[in-house]
Parts: C-alpha cells; structure tokens; sequence
C-alpha cells in the first residue's frame, strides 16, 4: 500500500508538472484526473473484494467502485474532446456531465438510503438534514455560480454547475452524517478524507464557469486537487480501516446539531449582502426564496426534534416511575415476609429500636405467639396445609390489634406484636382477643382445624427491646408449659 500511496502521490506530481511546463495543460489535467479517479476504483474494488469483511463495506465500496468508474469515464471522456476538438470542447460538457452525475448519484443514493441505526423520526431528521445542505448549496450555487457577475451561459453550464455541485456537497453532508452512527462502513479517518474530496469537488463544480473562464494552468491543476484527495481514501482504509463497520461515535456532535441554524444564518447574511447592491433582482429573488425554504425545512426538523425529546422525556417518567415502583417492591420484600406478608424480624427490630429512640410514652408490650401443634399439621397434612395454617393466622392476627401495631413472623410459626403507647393491661386485652380469633375452626385441605397458641406478654416503659423480647419469648414458655393460653412476666408491672 505505500507504493500505491506513493503513486498516487507521484501521478499528482508530475501532471503538475507537466500541466505547469507542458504545452497542453488541459488535456494533461483532465487525463491526470481520469488517472487518479481510475486508481480510485481500482482500490475500491479491492476493498470490495477483501475477504471475510462486514456486508455493509462490501455494498459502500461496491457502490464506489461503480461511482469511480462512471466518473473515470467522464474524465477520459473530456480528456479525449480536449484532444481531438479543443476549440469546441468548452461547449461539448453533456456528456460527462452525465457520466459524472450519474457517478455521484451512486454514491449519493448508497449514503443517503437508511442506516442500519436510525429509525423512525431519526430517519426523518436525516432525511431533512439532507433537504437543509441541499437548499443552502442551491442558494449558493445560484448566487455564484448561475446568476453571478461570471455564471453559467449555456445549458450545458447550467446543468454542469448545478447537479454536479448540488449532488457532491449533499453527498458530503451524508459521509458527514454517516460518521454520526456506530455502523459507518469506513474508518472516521476514512470519512473525513471522502468528506474532503466530494466537498472540494462539489466547490470545483459550483466554481466551474469562474475555472473555466479562468482558464489557466493554475485552475488545471487546482481540478487535481479533489481527485487526488479522493484517490487517497481507499489508501486510508487499507492501512486505518478494519473488516468490521462498528466504529464508536463521535464526540463533536454538536456540530451536525447546528448545521441548519448555520445554513439559515449563512442564507439570511447573503440576502443582506446582496439586497443593498442588486436589489430585487433575479439573484436576491432566489436568495430569498431558498431563505424561505430552508426555514420551513429547518421548522420541520425542531418540530420533529422537539416531539423525539417529548417522546424521552415521557419514557424517562415512564422508566423513573418503573423504577420506584420496583423500588418499592424491592424495600417491600426485604422488609417483610413472603409467605404471610406480614413484617419479618428485621423490620420487627428496626421498628422497635426507632420506638425506643423516641419520646416517652405510656410503655410498650411485646407478645410473642406460637402455634400449638403445628408440627403435626404439618407432618400429617403436609407442608402446603401447614402454609395455609399459617398464612390464616397471619390475617386473624392482623385484625386482632390496632392498626398501629406491628404484627411481623419471626420464622416458622412464630409471631410477634408490637404495641407502641400501650400498658400490660393493653397487653393482655389484646392476648385475648387473639386467642379469641385464632380458636375459631378453620378447613384446611379437608380437615377442621381448632387452631390455639401460647403467647407470652411483656410489657415496661423503661427496659430496652433486646430486654423486652427476652422476657416475652420466657413468658411464652411458661405459658407453654401451663397450658394457660398466655403468661404475662412478672416484671411487666415494673
């Protein structure tokens, strides 16, 4: 690749040379071009058929290849009427002014059709970026090159100047735009030097009277300049580019954010130019038609900007309130339990510990329940009965106590009731109204079960909760080993 490089670099050279010395400057620049445009296709073609490369490279330089070689013919073709017809071959340009076009519609129609990444309403911003570069370079073109001091005389001009000019800075804009998603088929570095050189041919085609007229040694070797930095970007790729398309996009995306406020701004600054020294003339008439024009494009596009955003900002509600929603799901599960949904020992400590950090009150009592004989329901009837018992008294204990109160399982069948601002009295009011709803007969898987518990009570103003639940868990076993139902502990009057 570097004598390809090489080469490339010394064909410019010597046509410079030759073009600059010579006696035929303009055979020369046009042969020259045809050259280079040829090396263009020839590497893009190699490029085409590299193997074991991504799809989407192997189609972009597929469709340079075949845009290289329609150019290619263009040159040869006006290399050839320089040579045979050079006093005429000014006023012959059809031609290769479609080989050319059609050449660049190749390519145009490659970059501008869907990338792989954009959908929806991003795909109508491209689309109106595109309309926004394609209405500036119309103005500007018209300006300068078809109603200017030195534009375009014959139809032949006309159609050079303008769908040249207009398909190569539109096809600019779309490299541009490509290098903005992550599946461009080139290397960024590749990009810009193919943004370069269709940019500088788009310039070439809309300066094409003024170069023309010009007609000097200099201006031949200034058409060079495109087709040498177009014949160096397939070079790029050999040695930057890789197999894949996947590239990490870039930083500056401001820039292609601004793009149709700079056009506006461009378009509005040329009507103020030229209103005060033409006036209302066929100039200024087209200035301000494309201001018009653009402006609806660039209306358009903040409105279809402005309803994307709308479109984020109602997900990102959506995701926040999903997100709190599973927040709370998450604080619910670690806080209480699965089976009965009552709160587990964690949140029974936390509860306590904050009760016990604060004012002071009547007193606190805890009772601590457990079933009787649960483990014969469960070896008889199996575990699921035993869920069912158990997820049945959680709902009866729920309705027994205040709805201030904590009801939280401990594990297995053991429970556990907080009373904040309650005395032992409360205490043992409360045990008998849950004795009362748990005695009641319940089915489960077929039987008639008569539920009962012992519970312990422990009740004091003054002790701490690891002390508190320390004598209710020793009073449930005297109450166990009374059968009484429940044991208040002695120190609960203290």
């Amino acid at each position: 690749m570097d004598r390809v490089l090489g080469g490339v670099l010394g064909t410019f050279a010597v046509a410079a040379i030759l073009i600059w010395l010579g006696p035929d400057p303009a055979i020369t620049s046009w042969s020259a071009q045809a050259a280079l445009e040829a090396i263009f296709t020839w590497l893009a073609w190699r490029l085409w058929r590299r193997p074991r490369q991504d799809s989407l490279c192997k189609r972009f330089w597929a469709a340079a290849a075949v845009a290289g070689a329609l150019k290619t013919a263009g040159g040869v073709v006006r290399a050839i009427q320089f040579a045979v017809e050079p006093a005429s071959a000014g006023s012959h340009r059809t031609v290769p002014t479609l080989l050319v076009a059609a050449g660049s519609l190749v390519l145009l129609g490659f970059l501008l059709a869907r990338p792989p990444d954009l959908v929806g309403r991003e795909r109508v911003r491209l689309w109106l970026d595109a309309a926004t570069v394609l209405v500036a370079a119309s103005v500007f073109v018209w300006s300068i090159a078809l109603t200017g001091s030195e534009s375009a005389k014959s139809a032949g001009d006309v159609a050079w100047t303008f769908i040249g000019s207009v398909i190569m800075i539109v096809s600019a804009f779309a490299i541009v735009r490509l290098l903005m998603t992550k599946d461009a088929p080139f290397s960024r570095a590749t990009g810009i030097v193919l943004t370069v050189a269709i940019a500088l041919f788009g310039v070439s085609h809309a300066l094409n009277p003024q170069l023309a007229d010009a007609d000097s040694r200099g201006s031949y070797v200034l058409r060079l300049v495109p087709a040498l930095v177009l014949a160096l970007a397939p070079c790029v790729e050999w040695i930057r580019g890789t197999l894949t398309r996947e590239i990490p996009p870039p930083k500056r995306i401001k820039v292609t954010a601004r793009l149709p406020f700079i056009a506006v701004a461009a378009t509005q600054l040329m009507l103020i130019i030229q209103l005060p020294i033409e006036g209302l003339t066929i100039m200024s008439w087209g200035t301000v038609v494309g201001s018009v024009v653009l402006t609806a494009v660039v209306a358009a596009r903040q409105s279809v900007v402005l309803m994307e955003n709308e479109r984020l900002v109602r997900r990102l509600d959506e995701s926040i309130e999903a997100l709190g929603r599973q927040e709370e799901k998450l604080r619910h599960a670690a806080n209480h339990d699965h089976l009965t949904g009552l709160a587990n020992r964690a949140f029974f400590d936390h509860h306590a510990q904050r009760l016990g950090n604060g004012p002071p009150g009547r007193g606190r009592a805890v009772l601590l329940l457990d079933l009787n004989e649960f483990k014969m329901v469960n070896d008889t009837l199996g575990h699921h009965a035993g869920d069912d018992l158990l997820k049945l008294t959680a709902t009866r204990l729920r309705r027994s106590v205040r709805p201030a109160d904590t009801v939280a399982r401990l594990g297995g069948d053991e429970f556990s009731v907080l009373l904040a601002d309650a005395s032992a009295d409360d205490a043992v009011a409360a045990a008998h109204r849950i004795l009362v709803a748990l005695a009641k007969p319940v089915r489960v898987d077929g039987r008639t079960l008569r539920p009962s518990a012992s519970v312990g009570i422990a009740a004091s103003g003054v002790k701490p909760f690891e002390r508190l639940l320390r004598d209710a868990d020793e009073a449930m076993y005297e109450a166990k080993r009374r059968n009484s139902g429940f044991y208040v502990h002695p120190d609960s009057a203290a």
